[in-house]
């Protein structure tokens, strides 16, 4: 069975040439059986492709003749070995900068030279999330971009007057393309206690912006996308020019187990910078392995109480950065930072992803604690690893298949320690 883009159960088309062989135990346990075919015409042998997940939210337009997206969901489906992790040789604490470009240069290597299809990347596989092209906001069909948080006046420019949406997409490596296809093998029944992401996965996204470069200078000479979004509306959608914004890693490391397991940082789009390309003008903002969970202030200071957090101190585009000066880009919400955010990701989405905007300091810090990568946010719920995108990918499957919730598996063991110490400790 797979899906259409609201939701519903629909049989896989036949490859052109042929008609599939139908049979009651057919389902993506069985796949290998799809190979059994009845060859009722003439002409050249066409293999099945599995597709379980919808690619978009829309099928093009008519008459569209560019790029069209394919969501990646080929997950493996053994372990792959993890391969080249040449950020391990960077201490994140001592060397953050070189440790975030070193990320970022793993992950635009194979895939800037096809234009981010990932089926085409020869240098290493990355995978796609699915069930992020239901509602009104979901995947469009050129690039798979989502809707994020709008960017509010004066948040990327001071002289910025207008809102502007701003659109992304997300990949993992094949480590984490692999646990993403075991929480999915069953796609009519996801498994949240799959979600257990090993050392070395990594998780990057793209986010794009429609703001112009009169209101945001810094814009100058970005990378651009087609991409069929939102009108002035936002009820309908159009093909319209995005410019690359913000780019987000996040990297499951151990040497940062004391106290979140992941190392999350954020590079902006600096028109300024010195580089050939769009992509090495690119800067980071930061990097962050803890949330700080001693410091409850909410205003930044200098200098910084922050000792889990790096702010880049040559930083050009202004950023308005996260609670206190945490780690923050330039889309993201300035209640929240980045570790924190993605700290709510279980199954069941019981939390929000940010605190209440009247929430006390001491309401507020339960999401800045540090909270271990296996460990979920509420007692009693499943960690989904910091990963809001298979958060939000179940829900929405929820959402379309709401008597598939008494299918879920939950495993026994969800009832453990959901925080690490507050007490102030660093990673070697």
């Amino acid at each position: 069975m797979g899906f259409d883009r609201s939701g519903r159960q629909f049989e896989p088309r036949a490859p052109q040439h042929h008609r599939m062989l139908h049979l009651p135990w057919m389902g993506r346990e069985n796949a290998p059986y799809l190979w059994l075919i009845v060859l009722l015409n003439v002409g050249p042998f066409v293999p099945p492709v599995w597709s379980a997940f919808p690619d978009a939210h829309d099928p093009p337009s008519p008459g569209w003749t560019g790029t069209v997206f394919k969501l990646r969901q080929d997950y493996p489906s053994t372990r792959p070995a993890v391969g080249s992790m040449p950020w391990k040789a960077i201490s994140f604490r001592t060397q953050p900068e070189a440790y975030l470009r070193a990320v970022l240069q793993y992950g635009l290597e194979g895939n800037v030279a096809v234009d981010w299809q990932l089926e085409q990347n020869t240098v290493r596989k990355w995978y796609h999330a699915p069930w992020m092209h239901s509602t009104s906001g979901g995947r469009e069909f050129v690039h798979g971009l989502t809707k994020e948080r709008s960017s509010r006046p004066r948040e990327l420019h001071p002289n910025q007057p207008s809102f502007f949406q701003n659109w992304a997409v997300g990949i993992y490596n094949a480590p984490g393309g692999y646990v993403i296809g075991r929480v999915w093998k069953d796609p009519m029944v996801p498994n949240p206690g799959a979600a257990r992401f090993p050392d070395g996965t990594v998780a990057l996204k793209l986010l794009f912006t429609t703001a112009t470069v009169a209101e945001v200078p810094y814009l100058q000479n970005a990378f651009t996308w087609q991409a069929h979004i939102h009108d002035a509306t936002g009820t309908t959608r159009s093909i319209q020019t995005v410019r690359l914004l913000q780019v987000d890693v996040a990297v499951r490391d151990t040497r940062a187990a004391s106290t979140t397991g992941w190392v999350f940082g954020t590079f902006v789009y600096d028109g300024n910078a010195p580089g050939a390309t769009p992509w090495d003008r690119l800067v980071p903002v930061g990097a962050m392995w803890g949330n700080d969970p001693t410091v409850t202030q909410d205003a930044a200071t200098a200098p910084s109480p922050l000792h889990q957090t790096w702010i880049n101190p040559t930083l050009g585009p202004p950023q308005h950065l996260g609670r206190t000066g945490r780690l923050n880009g330039p889309v993201d919400n300035p209640k929240s930072s980045c570790l924190s955010c993605h700290s709510t990701a279980q199954y069941k989405a019981v939390s929000a992803p940010l605190p209440p905007a009247n929430a006390s300091t001491t309401e507020a810090m339960r999401w800045f604690r540090n909270i271990r990568a296996t460990a979920p946010f509420d007692p009693g719920q499943v960690s989904l690893g910091y990963s809001l995108q298979l958060s939000v990918g179940i829900q929405r499957f929820l959402q379309a298949n709401p008597a598939a919730l008494a299918n879920i598996p939950v495993p026994s063991s969800t009832r453990r320690t959901t925080h690490v110490s507050t007490a102030r400790r660093e990673d070697p």
